[in-house]
């Protein structure tokens, strides 16, 4: 998962980012607010904000974020005053941790906040390969990927029973229910071979005269 950390202080900054990429998030950081804005896109999937920033303060940032995502926001403030912290979730902030904090515990918010959003199965990460089932996008060594909807539905199904074996029948009934046009079930292997190229996932294996499989290795 993509977390943005905006904190002008080095030091924490620094703390933070080498913490959070021990236990496998992807962390971008910038140190005020016009370079958080510019460091923010489509692929971020939580920001830890301090409030506190050159050029631009945290609830500035924040107030812009919303304008385009409702992702999670986790504040970081040096104040007690109720009126910041007021500010902070009138413009729909997820949480705040006051300075000075553990990384331990911020990586539990951090986990916590990741979970609710995303879910066990709303994001799948598979050696370069990266899908984000609620925004319909994927990438491939942090390039976007052009997929099918379908495709991707399929691979959320794949992932959902992850270790079993599925037929093209299964497959099928799930991905094209409530539906009339169902297809020819041999266009699953279409989708599958499509899968496997675009996001190089070695993990789906053919079960012969069955279906298909993904388990990660």
């Amino acid at each position: 998962m993509r977390v943005l950390v905006v904190e002008d202080d080095e030091m924490i900054r620094e703390g933070i980012v080498e913490y959070l990429s021990e236990f496998g998030y992807s962390v971008v950081e910038a140190s005020d607010g016009e370079a958080a804005i510019n460091q923010f896109d489509e692929s971020t999937h939580l920001v830890i904000l301090d409030i506190q920033i050159p050029f631009k303060n945290g609830l500035e940032v924040l107030k812009e974020i919303r304008e385009k995502s409702n992702l999670p926001v986790l504040i970081l403030t040096a104040f007690s005053d109720e009126t910041y912290k007021i500010d902070a979730f009138t413009n729909l902030a997820d949480g705040y941790i006051e300075k000075p904090f553990s990384l331990s515990l911020l990586k539990v918010r951090v986990d916590a906040l990741i979970q609710k959003y995303y879910g066990t199965h709303d994001y799948f990460e598979y050696r370069g390969a990266e899908v984000d089932f609620k925004r319909y996008t994927a990438r491939l060594n942090g390039k976007l990927v052009d997929m099918n909807p379908k495709e991707l539905e399929i691979l959320k199904f794949l992932i959902e029973n992850e270790g079993y074996a599925l037929t093209r029948e299964q497959i099928l009934n799930h991905v094209w229910k409530g539906t009339d046009d169902v297809p020819y079930d041999r266009v699953i292997d279409v989708y599958i071979k499509e899968l496997r190229k675009k996001l190089q996932l070695n993990c789906i294996t053919t079960i012969r005269n069955v279906g298909y499989r993904l388990e990660r290795r």
